[in-house]
């Protein structure tokens, strides 16, 4: 598996609109993205994190392939859509998973 973690920095005032509108676009673009098991939109508990975008795929070539895709492009179309102050972007190969009772 390939995992990709954005941290997206929003102003507090930004917050209700950001979590509206970036989630309509996860659900709006990614739905049928080839290799994408699954994304999610975290919320920071700590006032000086930001939000984090996890997407996992099935393997490293699964993200490129989005990358070059219809749907990323429709995901990063949007310069008022989602207001975002900065961000930062990092990819991880999963080394261990352990699925607990609840999974």
């Amino acid at each position: 598996m390939f995992t990709v973690v954005n941290e997206l920095f929003v102003d507090p005032k930004n917050r209700s609109t950001f979590e509206q509108n970036f989630g309509a676009g996860m659900h709006g673009t990614l739905s049928q993205v080839p290799g994408l098991i699954f994304g999610r939109l975290l919320r920071p508990v700590e006032p000086d994190r930001g939000y984090c975008s996890v997407l996992e795929f099935t393997d490293e070539q699964a993200y490129v392939d989005y990358l070059q895709s219809d749907a990323f492009r429709a995901a990063h179309t949007w310069p008022d859509h989602a207001p975002i102050d900065d961000s930062r972007l990092s990819s991880y190969r999963v080394v261990t998973t352990v699925d607990g009772p609840g999974a």
